[in-house]
């Protein structure tokens, strides 16, 4: 949703009062999605990126 008429500091504390499990799991979804997608020579750099 687009919340225009909010400021700043409503949007920021709107976020916040989302549970961090539940941020960790968007994020874990989200690194699925781009690894799911990537193409095999971007595979490549993520994994020698993690490995150093």
């Amino acid at each position: 949703m687009i919340f225009k008429w909010e400021s700043e500091e409503d949007r920021l504390i709107r976020f916040m009062k989302i549970p961090p499990t539940k941020k960790l799991e968007w994020l874990l979804q989200m690194n699925e999605f781009v690894y799911k997608f990537s193409s095999k020579r971007q595979k490549k750099i993520r994994r020698k990126l993690r490995a150093v």
